[in-house]
């Protein structure tokens, strides 16, 4: 789960509640959506190995709600082997 961290800034206690300071002090910890795309790019039917490329773009840390996201977007290659059960 998150931390528990504090409910207001404890070195600004005089200013913990004010307009600039709210987003830090507010915890959000709300899930975010992204996007996975997989390509299947060879298959050998002898051995059951499968092999592609994949794309995925997602959003950063938001350091629990007090930063806006950015899309990062990753790309790489997977593979697998399928046996019979």
């Amino acid at each position: 789960g998150p931390p528990p961290g504090y409910d207001t800034a404890v070195a600004l206690p005089a200013a913990s509640d004010t307009e600039e300071l709210a987003k830090e002090n507010t915890k959000n910890i709300a899930g975010s959506v992204g996007t996975i795309a997989f390509k299947v790019a060879k298959v050998n039917t002898e051995t059951g190995e499968v092999a592609g490329v994949f794309e995925s773009i997602q959003p950063s840390d938001t350091d629990l709600g007090s930063k806006v996201p950015k899309d990062i977007k990753t790309a790489g290659v997977w593979y697998g082997q399928i046996s019979p059960a």
